[in-house]
């Protein structure tokens, strides 16, 4: 997955690069003789969002001029006073940016006190729109509905509306295990690639939209019957800015579906259904909530 948020110290993460907060002038050091790995020192101009989101992406370019594959941030502009919340949605917003153009996996370290948690004032709307749908484990709230989306879902046959005549049984048409595969809907990879041409994309365009790598796209395209995880499913789903029906009957193809039982399945819907289809926003918003984020590694 290209990028991911954790809450692990950034000190304990495996990285190429290290980004880490600073004053002064931006510097680049081996973290040891006979590392390979690179401490960057970012320091921002200032604590708004715009010089934040300028010192993360000076950092993630060093990084790129040092031949760094990956890179581990941590959060920026606190030693100059920065506000930690407005540090995580710069460091978001740049990675967004940085990855348009640039092949790198990015993890960023944000810690439990720096996240909009779902019982502040930000994340309202959303938490009120959960709990009204939510029906998993730890609550009732809502409706559980159901999707009646399948793969390869198909009519059941059913006998004629006036009733059989007396000693008459309602026989269903017999259908062959063969014509019924025949019958059967296009797959997950088929009714991908068909939306990226019809809506004139281009693939590097979608795979990065989604948070994944070209190795795994390169798989989705090269095997028909290949079936990815939800979470890659969601992100192509997003990444193509689909409405909520054909997300569902996307998702479907993979034998997947949207369900009030899960959250995440509700924080995208929320998402999606006002048409917002960013998929870092989504994930910060996952990654609030304690739910796995969307993409694929």
């Amino acid at each position: 997955m290209p990028f991911m948020l954790t809450r692990s110290e950034v000190s304990a993460l495996e990285a190429d690069a290290c980004l880490q907060d600073g004053t002064g002038a931006l510097t680049a050091k081996r973290r040891g003789l006979l590392r390979r790995d690179w401490v960057i020192c970012c320091p921002a101009a200032g604590t708004d969002a715009e010089a934040l989101t300028a010192a993360y992406l000076t950092g993630l370019e060093a990084a790129s001029k040092r031949g760094c594959g990956t890179a581990a941030m941590a959060l920026l502009g606190l030693a100059s006073g920065a506000d930690p919340e407005t540090s995580v949605r710069a460091g978001v917003r740049a990675a967004s940016i940085f990855l348009r153009g640039h092949d790198m996996s990015i993890t960023f370290s944000v810690p439990e006190s720096a996240v909009k948690r779902f019982d502040d004032g930000f994340y309202a709307a959303l938490r009120d729109y959960i709990h009204a749908r939510y029906s998993g484990p730890e609550g009732t709230a809502g409706i559980f509905n159901r999707s009646l989306y399948r793969l390869g879902a198909a009519p059941m046959p059913t006998c004629a509306a006036a009733p059989p005549m007396k000693g008459e049984a309602c026989a269903a048409p017999a259908v062959s295990l063969e014509d019924m595969l025949k019958a059967a809907d296009a797959g997950f990879s088929e009714t991908l690639l068909r939306l990226i041409d019809q809506g004139g994309h281009k693939d590097a365009e979608i795979y990065k939209k989604a948070n994944i790598d070209r190795k795994l796209f390169s798989k989705i395209r090269s095997k028909p019957d290949y079936r990815p995880s939800k979470s890659t499913a969601l992100a192509l789903g997003v990444a193509l800015e689909l409405p909520l029906d054909e997300l569902r009957d996307l998702l479907s193809r993979a034998g997947y579906s949207l369900t009030r039982a899960s959250r995440r399945d509700i924080i995208v819907e929320y998402f999606v259904s006002r048409g917002q289809y960013d998929i870092f926003a989504i994930n910060e918003a996952l990654f609030a909530f304690d739910e796995p984020l969307l993409g694929g590694a």
